[in-house]
């Protein structure tokens, strides 16, 4: 049976693992010490933390992993990187590590039902600048999924974008229920009439991201404060305004700070 290889055995490690059963998995930290478990695995996910520090993405954990593996394995092995990476990143591995063949694979797994996200995805991306580089990842994916599991599969910085495009419109939808929220109780008018209206429009849809928690307000998972953060930073060094993305993180900040994302509007100052 083919193995396939597991860098990073935290919450997407693990479910991709369980994706891949009887995965050889490397983290010394998790107790999986030995990197030579990898060397005749066709196909590795590296799923290592990518944290944002001071709105940038810190990509020094993933070059340690780099750094352990990169003498035990053999030239042409594929390295399917599932951390969070701004665009580039994986020309920029290809040109540091060139033994090695980078392909982006983002996951889209939520925190709390991550084993299920993985074994039935909404979408599986790949994204490689060579085409056998993805047909491996794909390969890999098609012999574990359900056959109907939809694929994109593009260049390596196209796959990179989709990640934060994707982790930034899932803000913004979280941010504007939280404005249409606040409406709602200006108005005395019924939210879960609303936001049932809303998913219902296949234009919107519906979601977790239509829910609004007064006692918990906005989002604070690990994933997209730090990717919104990274996204504005990376958006603004290409010239660009982000001026959704940061409108997103201005109305998180106010309902995580219980304030009222409407206040002063409209008044006179």
């Amino acid at each position: 049976m083919t193995v396939m290889g597991v860098v990073g055995y935290g919450v997407v490690g693990q479910a991709t693992a369980h994706l891949f059963g009887g995965a050889a998995v490397y983290d010394p930290a998790k107790g999986f010490d030995d990197p030579a478990v990898l060397a005749d695995c066709p196909v590795i996910f590296l799923c290592v933390p990518t944290p944002t520090v001071h709105g940038r993405n810190d990509l020094s954990l993933l070059h340690h992993a780099l750094a352990a593996l990169a003498p035990v394995l053999r030239e042409g092995q594929v390295l399917a990187v599932r951390s969070t990476v701004l665009p580039g990143t994986m020309r920029a591995l290809g040109a540091r590590y060139p033994r090695l063949r980078f392909a982006a694979n983002p996951e889209f797994l939520r925190s709390h039902r991550a084993f299920q996200d993985a074994l039935r995805p909404y979408r599986t991306v790949v994204g490689a600048d060579d085409p056998g580089t993805a047909e491996a990842v794909v390969r890999a994916y098609r012999a574990r999924l359900p056959a109907d599991t939809p694929f994109v599969v593009t260049d390596s910085v196209s796959a990179e974008l989709i990640k934060y495009a994707a982790n930034a419109f899932l803000a913004t939808k979280i941010a504007y229920a939280h404005e249409v929220w606040a409406a709602a109780q200006r108005l005395g008018a019924d939210y879960g009439a609303v936001s049932t209206a809303l998913g219902l429009d296949p234009r919107i849809g519906a979601g977790e991201e239509l829910v609004v928690d007064p006692d918990d307000p906005g989002f604070s998972d690990e994933c997209l404060p730090k990717d919104l953060a990274a996204f504005v930073t990376f958006l603004a060094e290409l010239g660009l305004p982000a001026r959704l993305p940061r409108a997103a993180g201005a109305v998180n900040d106010a309902v995580r700070g219980r304030q009222d994302p409407l206040a002063g509007v409209g008044e006179e100052g």
